[in-house]
């Protein structure tokens, strides 16, 4: 994936974008040479505000420029944008995502509610960018026109495979032990 052929951005939206997660998919966004942040959802104690105005701001730098004057919108699926990166929480996530993708979006989501489900990619593009052949799975099964749902392991599990897959691929694995210590990394701020 690029930015389009003639040369404009994907426009982007972020689904609980006043939150840790949804700040740093916000920092990520604004200097994209694929996307162009276009719009950011939250709850509704932030909606109707500008996204300056709405967001505590806990990342390093100010707020990025182009998100600054966004207006913080409401989690209804009528936004104007190509992609959704979704970053809300578990309790609101699953019926959210579902909704926008019904709707026609692409969501890429951070949340756990369809990391289990089976026609849903869980993807890591640097391993197993072919699990995306899954999503005229789910769009049959779950009668998606062009929306569709992607979501990513956890964190610790990501970065674990980016770095044994070309172990696998070069040597073979038979076993790896892992330990994790999590207690703080998936509280967001409030853990901080």
């Amino acid at each position: 994936m690029s930015a389009l052929p003639n040369g404009k951005k994907w426009r982007a939206g972020v689904l609980g974008a006043t939150g840790m997660v949804g700040q740093r998919l916000v920092k990520l966004l604004a200097d994209h040479p694929w996307f162009t942040l276009t719009e950011v959802a939250a709850s509704e104690r932030s909606s109707g505000k500008s996204y300056a105005d709405a967001v505590r701001w806990h990342l390093e730098g100010p707020v990025p420029e182009v998100a600054r004057g966004l207006v913080v919108k409401e989690l209804e699926p009528s936004l104007d944008c190509d992609f959704l990166f979704s970053a809300l929480d578990s309790s609101v996530a699953g019926p959210a995502e579902e909704e926008y993708a019904r709707r026609g979006y692409p969501v890429v989501s951070n949340s756990r509610n369809h990391r289990m489900d089976p026609d849903v990619p869980l993807l890591i593009p640097e391993v197993n960018a072919a699990h995306l052949n899954a999503i005229p799975v789910q769009q049959k099964n779950r009668g998606y026109d062009s929306g569709f749902i992607v979501t990513n392991p956890n964190c610790s599990t990501a970065g674990l495979v980016v770095v044994l897959k070309p172990l696998a691929d070069a040597f073979g694995l038979e076993k790896v032990f892992v330990v994790t210590l999590q207690a703080i990394s998936g509280a967001g701020y409030p853990g901080v």
